[in-house]
């Protein structure tokens, strides 16, 4: 297997050895915890789930053996059922230990590369620490990494309290205190561990900082749209490294073809192969906008590559599935030649149907007349923030007529398809792209209005949406809650009864 594909970067010029086995390290460490440990596998989350198996078997035959054991088993091991369960889960736990110091390890082993590449950032002159979201991305991982901590000490503490176990023995008032703790204490270290299943990150691969980034806030008009999306979404390390791709990739443009019309294209055909589009017609599309060299730039660049825009484009499609929904309709639209709803002005408006955090409204405006029209957007609605919300756009005409009344195939030689009408077409429209936060759960409606500055309605449409909890994330945090609650209650009752047998037995 290539180095590449294991993750593994070239030590630059300077770069000493040790950096290069601490690298190849991650890489390995990462494959086995995601093929293993918190994925694949899952030990991390089976083993508790076991250990509650043995943990309730110990406790439930404490003072007697089950009749299969006690006349076939007991007399050769010498062993009480009670005892071998709680062996067992001694065991168990020991292996779950492992499997959280691991992960733990391989967190703490991306966070340092994490902190690496952004002093050498620093060195080459790009400030990563202050780019937006920078602030927040931090506390993120270093939370992650807190959580794996906590996690970790609970789990030896979930050991410790076994060993008190099987010192007293499981039929003993001592034992089942600390049986008690003990599984109270795996129960916090389950909890701990649950929240950081959100936001998993790593550093091996390019893209492996996007799960755990959230953008702070983004622009609320689009000026550059693919780009401006792309690069709201892209962690600040991903992010600075993109500035500099930029730079380099205008260098490849062809001159007689508009830089912004080429970043444009550029990304809507990278958006077209992620959905289906074959790498020949790729090619073809991108060597309309790009030379030789452009070229050679683009399908050899070592961090963005078509595998990291795939994953790139496929975490902004999760995240803004109501964007890409209105460009699709806007494809079929053109591929079919139907004409918009008003003969000189394109209007189109999408939200997500699954509201959970927030809702994305985006909404586009495409002057199609030669004369520079101002409209007023007006959104309403009783169940999000901002319930009122007006903005006035000054549209002026754009460069060329985006669009046709005969159907046009989706890629062509020219700008005469789909590609290229779509990437002209957003380049000289204003798009819109607004947060709306849900005050009540349920369904939900927002009333979005096209008007005059005279206030005369010239397209509306109604929304309807359903509010609710993303159920995964509602489950992590919902037992995570209610790991804390138990397990902390349980440890409390332990050691308050453990406290009331020892002083009561000293004062008897």
């Amino acid at each position: 297997m290539a180095e590449d594909e294991l993750g593994v970067d070239e030590p630059a010029p300077g770069e000493q050895a040790s950096g290069f086995g601490f690298r190849l390290s991650e890489s390995i460490v990462h494959a086995i915890d995601r093929q293993i440990v918190s994925s694949g596998l899952r030990l991390i989350m089976f083993l508790p789930a076991f250990a509650t198996l043995t943990y309730f078997s110990s406790w439930a035959f404490s003072t007697t053996s089950p009749a299969f054991w006690l006349d076939n088993i007991e007399p050769n091991l010498g062993m009480g059922f009670s005892t071998f369960s709680a062996s067992l889960t001694f065991v168990v736990v020991l292996g779950y230990i492992l499997a959280v110091g691991f992960h733990r390890y391989r967190v703490g082993i991306s966070l340092s590369t994490f902190h690496r590449k952004v002093e050498q950032s620093n060195d080459e002159h790009r400030s990563v620490q202050s780019l937006q979201g920078y602030d927040g991305l931090l506390y993120q991982l270093q939370t992650s990494m807190s959580h794996h901590t906590k996690s970790l000490v609970f789990a030896l503490l979930a050991a410790l309290m076994l060993v008190a176990v099987l010192w007293y023995g499981t039929d003993s008032d001592y034992g089942a205190l600390f049986l008690l703790a003990s599984v109270s204490f795996l129960v916090l270290s389950v909890g701990q561990h649950l929240p950081t299943r959100s936001t998993p990150f790593n550093m091996v691969e390019q893209t492996g900082l996007l799960p755990a980034y959230n953008p702070p806030v983004h622009p609320s008009t689009l000026n550059m749209v693919f780009n401006d999306l792309i690069k709201t979404h892209m962690d600040p390390l991903l992010r600075a490294e993109y500035d500099d791709y930029v730079k380099h990739l205008e260098g490849g443009f062809k001159r007689t073809v508009n830089r912004h019309f080429a970043h444009e294209k550029f990304l809507m055909t990278l958006y077209r192969h992620a959905t289906g589009l074959d790498r020949k017609t790729l090619e073809s599309e991108l060597g309309e906008i790009l030379k030789k060299e452009g070229m050679d730039f683009v399908f050899n660049h070592e961090v963005f590559t078509l595998e990291a825009w795939l994953v790139l484009i496929g975490t902004i499609s999760q995240r803004c599935p109501a964007f890409f929904r209105m460009v699709d309709r806007l494809k079929q639209d053109m591929e079919s030649g139907r004409n918009p709803a008003m003969k000189d002005l394109i209007f189109e408006v999408d939200m997500e149907n699954v509201v959970t955090e927030k809702a994305n409204l985006f909404t586009l405006f495409h002057n199609l007349s030669n004369e520079t029209k101002t409209v007023v957007f007006r959104v309403q609605t009783p169940n999000f923030e901002p319930k009122d919300l007006a903005l006035t756009y000054r549209l002026e005409p754009g460069e060329k007529h985006w669009w046709s009344s005969e159907a046009l195939p989706l890629a062509a030689k020219g700008d005469e398809d789909v590609l290229g009408k779509m990437s002209g077409l957003l380049k000289d429209s204003t798009v819109s792209w607004q947060t709306l936060i849900p005050i009540t759960n349920g369904d939900a409606t927002v009333s979005v209005r096209l008007e005059e500055t005279n206030g005369e309605l010239l397209l509306g449409r109604q929304i309807n949406v359903r509010v609710r909890s993303e159920f995964r994330q509602w489950l992590r945090t919902t037992g995570s809650y209610v790991a804390y609650l138990f397990g902390g209650f349980g440890v409390f009752l332990a050691f308050a009864f453990l406290l009331f047998e020892v002083f009561g037995g000293l004062a008897a």
